[in-house]
């Protein structure tokens, strides 16, 4: 005996389950409203946000995967809050130049709309203008791909980082060794040996090989956003990461 094939589209098929029908509606409106529901309900579960609050995402380009995977953390890229004379909130942010972009757009080019949002403890409305204006001095400033200390190229922690410790002297996240990270998987090596000889730092000290260029940046300093994540003196505002995102 033949069963016959459950078919929604089939008018002479009827579902057993009462509620059946209900899951059927659900499943065959989810693409067109499912996305649509979850990003208005990530936008509004964002509580009110401050000058000077730190926001995390992750991207999939494969110089920030590197770094997820260097310094265990799904954050990747990272921001500082701005509130515009609307009230509307921005983010200042290095990736190709130094930029500002409105947070809903921010949090739109991330994966999955997922957004960590936190904030310097005590911090004071005169401590987040100096750290926004210390971000501002780096508008237009490159992209830096190698993670080098000189600042005439700028990456996304190492702009947060440095809004604070030059604007109102406070030190958010960790300067650490690039040798004290996971550097030596797969993934970091190969971005690594696409760009050794174009890195400042080999060209600088006269490496001629991939060996003696990579020992070099073993050597080098660099602030990720983990170590700004994982700073006691922040506090968490907002996540939709889940648990383990740090």
């Amino acid at each position: 005996m033949l069963r016959r094939i459950a078919d929604p589209l089939n008018p002479a098929w009827r579902p057993r389950h009462p509620d059946m029908k209900k899951i059927l509606a659900l499943l065959a409106l989810g693409p067109l409203f499912g996305l649509g529901l979850f990003a208005a309900t990530a936008d509004a579960e964002l509580p009110p946000l401050q000058n000077g609050d730190i926001v995390f995402q992750n991207t999939t380009n494969a110089a920030q995967q590197a770094i997820m995977l260097a310094s265990g953390t799904e954050y990747t890229h990272m921001g500082i809050v701005e509130i515009d004379k609307k009230g509307r909130a921005q983010v200042i942010e290095a990736v190709g130049p130094v930029r500002v972009v409105p947070l809903d757009k921010w949090i739109g080019n991330g994966s999955g709309g997922r957004v960590t949002v936190k904030r310097v403890r005590d911090l004071d409305e005169g401590d987040a203008k100096q750290a926004l204006e210390r971000a501002r001095y780096y508008l237009g400033r490159p992209y830096d791909h190698y993670f080098y200390e000189m600042r005439d190229q700028i990456y996304c922690s190492e702009l947060v980082y440095a809004a604070f410790k030059e604007g109102p002297d406070i030190d958010v996240g960790t300067v650490e060794r690039m040798g004290d990270l996971n550097i030596r998987t797969p993934a970091a090596r190969k971005l690594i040996q696409q760009r050794w000889k174009s890195h400042p730092l080999c060209k600088a000290q006269g490496a001629r090989t991939f060996d003696a260029c990579y020992e070099l940046i073993l050597e080098q300093t660099v602030v990720t956003p983990a170590s700004i994540a994982r700073d006691p003196k922040l506090e968490l505002v907002y996540s939709n990461f889940g648990f383990g995102a740090e």
